[in-house]
């Protein structure tokens, strides 16, 4: 990355959980205020998953890697931490390979992907908190 942040603004986060910094470019923090909108029609039920956010605009590296994540391009959020796995927080089997689970409710994964988010728990090294607005790798309809 340039060293140039990204163009970004404040965007209310879901179930009054604050506000978020999200890229403008391409209209990801229009895509994102669509999410919360749905989000927010959710039962308060779904709130513990969502509030509070982890983050968003962070300008750093994807953790052991020398490539940039996409926090650094405010383009992507981290989900309330404690009803999430991660890759990196679970031991491998015996076999080596990491045992994927998830808290996520597929309604809130549905919500995100529905608005050109893809979600870190369909990854090998899973990030099930991790969504970030990547509409160029969905498909169309």
């Amino acid at each position: 990355m340039s060293g140039k942040a990204p163009a970004t603004r404040k965007v209310k986060w879901a179930h009054g959980g604050g506000s978020v910094q999200f890229a403008t470019a391409q209209g990801a923090d229009m895509a994102l205020e669509a999410v919360v909108k749905e989000l927010d029609a959710l039962p308060s039920s779904f709130k513990k998953y969502l509030v509070p956010s982890a983050g968003t605009y962070v300008c750093r590296a994807i953790a052991k890697t020398d490539r940039m994540s996409m926090h650094a391009y405010a383009v992507a959020i981290d989900i309330n931490t404690k009803h999430t796995t991660y890759w990196q927080w679970v031991k491998p089997g015996p076999d080596g390979l990491y045992q994927w689970s998830n808290k996520i409710p597929v309604e809130i994964v549905g919500i995100f992907e529905k608005h050109g988010f893809i979600w870190g728990g369909r990854w090998y090294h899973f990030d099930t908190m991790h969504f970030e607005y990547r509409p160029e790798l969905l498909p169309t309809k």
